[in-house]
């Protein structure tokens, strides 16, 4: 339906269409904003040149079947942009606008070679790396069906009832200064490490904390130690800064700083994950954690310490941080909320030197601003009143059951084929291949059969920047009943026999 413009001498008569249009009524975009687009997008490519007029607002709304309400806000928008204006008697009209003089040229498909991308941001598209969060045998994916959700959301509506404007307006790219405060305490009562609040900044997640120091120590070309087998996310934060990493591997002792130091003796930084090493769940021993900060203070290098889920400790005492002994503020200790409550809180911290938390607060600011501050008083009073130290008390029953469990039906089903080596901390344990297994099969071709059963495991081979030297599976047990260990385990060990 059409309706002219009124004919005049030496005029071309002009016309709008409203063929094609319509109205997705279960899009996510506003009425008004989908009649917007669509009139932009006929004037940007031509079909309504300058001068055309547009039907009625009425009209228009009884074809689109939306109240003329809907219209003229979409003609308000259009307005206000510059592509349409208002002529004698009420009539509206396209405004004689700028087109693009060149047309849209379209990505390459997703399957293409992404040469449009950065050579450093391809790096980490480029890495293999399989996982599937829903998977019984999920590793670091805490079990959220016994979480208080009756606590948390009330010290949630608590907070917002009658918010403070520190909250809603002030946030500090360093965090909450309360939950800087509180974090500091939880810190010392769960891991032992003293520390003020000017020390510790809250991060989104470790992953977040990980990201902006690597941009704020490293230039393109540093070298950066990284554990063999080791945490696969850390790696890419590092290939995005544009770092060179150096494998330094890993023994029943932890990372082995001597051939660090051989390999790479002037490494800008080292990411180490020593009090439970990922994947393999050894702790590193104290001769070579004073090794690696003598190196570190000599050099001027920097130490990352991720913490990785060292607070879920099933027996034995839980070994000293390695931040605990630095001297020389060369330590930047990661650590994250989300693994020990909530996996969608995206709440961390770093603790280190103040000079240092200084700069990543100026940093920070100019990048992107601060951790969204909607849970932070309510984790506040979550850490205050001792809910989070009584939920680690019972989880860590929980957990270490169900490593038990995962220990004994592995022993069962799989006797001769696998080691497990039982570790003190976390949620997955790594079960090594034997010689004669790893010569029959490989973890890669288990894993990818896991995934048709319903019970996908992760390979550990996957988990080496080189040559992988060992084989095996990382059996994560956050999610893992433990009554339903056997039966699931024995899927994985059908594929081991097949």
């Amino acid at each position: 339906m059409t309706e002219p413009l009124a004919a005049r001498p030496g005029r071309t008569r002009r016309r709008m269409s409203m063929a094609g249009m319509h109205l997705d009524r279960h899009s996510d975009m506003p009425l008004y904003q989908q009649v917007a687009a669509q009139l932009r997008n006929q004037i940007l490519d031509g079909r309504l040149p300058a001068g055309a007029r547009l039907v009625g607002s009425r009209l228009l709304a009884a074809e689109l079947g939306c109240s003329r309400a809907i219209v003229l806000t979409a003609f308000d928008l259009l307005y206000s942009e510059g592509y349409l204006q208002s002529v004698p008697r009420g009539g509206v009209v396209v405004a004689a606008v700028a087109r693009p003089s060149v047309p849209a040229t379209p990505l390459p498909d997703a399957g293409s070679a992404d040469t449009w991308l950065s050579t450093r941001w391809r790096s980490v598209l480029d890495t293999r790396y399989d996982f599937d969060l829903g998977s019984p045998f999920s590793t670091g994916t805490p079990d959220i069906a016994d979480f208080p959700f009756d606590v948390w959301s009330r010290l949630l509506r608590q907070a917002w009832h009658n918010p403070t404007r520190s909250t809603c307006i002030d946030m500090s790219p360093l965090g909450w200064p309360p939950l800087r405060e509180a974090t500091a305490e939880f810190l010392g009562a769960v891991r032992g490490l003293l520390c003020r609040p000017e020390e510790v900044a809250i991060t989104a997640a470790s992953s977040g904390a990980l990201d902006l120091c690597c941009r704020m120590l490293l230039d393109p070309g540093d070298e950066v130690w990284v554990e063999e087998p080791g945490f696969i996310e850390a790696r890419w934060a590092l290939k995005a800064a544009g770092a060179r990493l150096v494998p330094v591997p890993v023994d029943d002792k932890g990372l082995c700083v001597a051939e660090g130091v051989r390999r790479a003796p002037n490494a800008k930084l080292v990411v180490v994950t020593p009090s439970h090493q990922f994947p393999l769940g050894v702790a590193m021993g104290l001769e070579r954690r004073q090794a690696l900060l003598e190196w570190a203070n000599q050099r001027g290098s920097w130490i990352i310490e991720d913490d990785y889920n060292s607070e879920f400790r099933h027996r034995d005492n839980m070994p000293a941080s390695l931040k605990s002994l630095d001297r020389s503020g060369r330590v930047i200790y990661l650590g994250t909320f989300s693994k020990v409550m909530l996996p969608s809180l995206r709440i961390g911290y770093l603790v280190a030197n103040p000079r240092f938390i200084e700069a990543f607060g100026r940093g920070r600011a100019r990048i992107d601003v601060h951790t969204a501050g909607t849970a932070q008083p309510a984790l506040v009073e979550f850490l205050r009143q001792g809910h989070l130290l009584r939920y680690l008390r019972r989880m860590r029953k929980v957990y270490a059951d169900r490593q038990r469990a995962v220990l004994q039906a592995l022993a069962a089903l799989a006797p001769g084929q696998l080691e497990v080596p039982p570790t003190p901390a976390g949620l997955h344990l790594t079960a090594l291949f034997t010689p004669r297994l790893a010569a029959r099969v490989s973890d890669h071709d288990i894993s990818r059969r896991s995934r048709a059963t319903g019970n996908f495991i992760q390979p550990l081979s996957q988990c080496y920047l080189g040559e992988p030297d060992r084989q095996g599976l990382l059996v994560g047990y956050g999610r893992l009943r433990a009554d339903e260990a056997h039966a699931r385990l024995s899927t994985i060990a059908a594929l081991l026999r097949a």
